[in-house]
């Protein structure tokens, strides 16, 4: 009973386009909410901006067992969550300037 307890602990969260065709691989970050989500701080991509590019093709977020653990402990004053990216491909210039 207890391994059932421990394995069923994650979920994800997964965002794609319906053109889904990315051109970098899974680009992570933990990010931290306070206080039942009042006060939290922006993930940057800044990997899809060194490319210049205003967009992402995929997101994935995660929590597990420890971070569960976490929200719960601290009746939600902490919650930590997985963030993870993929950047698209650029688009193609076409013709001369």
């Amino acid at each position: 009973m207890s391994l059932l307890f421990f394995t069923q602990s994650c979920y994800h969260y997964r965002i794609t386009t319906s053109k889904f065709d990315p051109s970098t691989g899974y680009q992570k970050k933990t990010a931290h909410a306070f206080f039942w989500g009042l006060v939290q701080k922006n993930v940057i991509a800044t990997n899809c901006d060194s490319l210049n590019l205003k967009s992402l093709d995929e997101v994935r977020i995660t929590s597990n067992f420890g971070y569960s653990v976490i929200t719960v402990a601290t009746l939600g004053i902490w919650s930590p969550v997985q963030i993870e990216w993929k950047c698209p491909k650029p688009c193609p210039h076409e013709g001369e300037l």
